[in-house]
């Protein structure tokens, strides 16, 4: 488990691309809180890693969560997520709830969805890089300053110089920023706002004109990692179990890993009421609830596993 400061690292990291191999980890499902864990019977094992392998191989095929959402999640799932986002207690995605409230369900699940494409395919950068650059990996590890260096060096310039454009991601690299509220900096040589947050402010995104301009820079930013990604041979896979061996060694690995879990709902979770049966996986970088539905496992949520 890592303490406060490199946590906050990885949440900005995440923010501008950046999911490392080594900050996620299994863990319960989100819904851990709202219910009671169960046992799992052999045919819903089945089912959920059925879900969850197909899922891992389309990302792997496309680099884009976009067509999975169509083929595997409920078929509600962009109105159960704003529900999600409107009403739990605290902040998701970090939006403040004004924001979530004010928002449609178009504009939280663009963003959920730039947000879990950036991680994926930031992550894929910086493999990319780890494998070019085995003799740096050192200082991924080391304090926040060398460790920001070190993933800045993993991202090509051209996205480097988009974070300069976006408010947000801009306060984030700033290496020498205020913790506490907001500033806004206005210089004759660079007129882009920034702002900054205290380490521990899930609240990121205020405002709708923020949660519009981010979600754009997001998008924009997963084209131009595709468009590296496209020239590149390292196989899209983030976790360092993969060191190299035979395709049927890595699959076992990640089948490994995925560990499927079921729970009884024991109060509402998106949209869900109490007593609903609900599965969870682990599958790449992400964590996955699922429900069934007409008689279908289909996830229901998705979202980094940052535990």
């Amino acid at each position: 488990m890592r303490d406060i400061k490199g946590r906050t690292l990885i949440a900005k990291l995440l923010i501008v691309l950046l999911a490392t191999t080594g900050c996620f980890a299994a863990s319960p499902s989100a819904a851990q809180d709202f219910s009671d864990a169960t046992e799992i019977t052999a045919e819903e094992k089945r089912e959920v890693m059925e879900v969850a392998e197909r899922f891992v191989r389309r990302m792997q095929e496309t680099n884009d969560l976009s067509p999975l959402i169509g083929e595997m999640f409920v078929a509600d799932y962009a109105e159960r997520l704003r529900q999600q986002a409107v009403n739990v207690n605290e902040s998701l995605f970090w939006m403040s709830k004004s924001v979530a409230v004010k928002a449609s369900r178009e504009e939280i699940a663009r963003y959920s969805l730039a947000l879990n494409n950036c991680a994926y395919l930031g992550g894929l950068l910086l493999l990319r890089y780890k494998l070019a650059h085995p003799e740096d990996e050192e200082n991924e590890r080391g304090d926040d300053e060398e460790a920001m260096a070190y993933f800045k060096k993993a991202l090509p310039p051209d996205i480097l110089q988009l974070s300069e454009t976006d408010a947000l991601l801009k306060g984030l690299f700033e290496e020498d920023a205020p913790t506490v509220g907001q500033v806004e900096r206005s210089d004759a040589d660079d007129d882009v706002p920034v702002q900054q947050f205290d380490a521990d402010d899930g609240e990121l995104i205020r405002s709708i004109e923020g949660l519009r301009g981010f979600t754009s820079t997001l998008e924009l930013g997963a084209v131009l990692a595709r468009k590296h990604l496209g020239a590149s041979s390292v196989k899209p896979s983030l976790m360092d179990r993969h060191k190299g061996a035979n395709d049927e060694a890595n699959w076992e690995a990640e089948r490994d890993r995925m560990k499927p879990r079921a729970w009884t709902l024991a109060k509402e979770f998106y949209g869900y009421p109490k007593d609903t049966r609900i599965f969870c996986a682990n599958v790449l970088i992400y964590h996955m609830d699922l429900v069934r539905v007409d008689g279908k496992v289909k996830v229901l949520a998705l979202y980094p596993d940052m535990d």
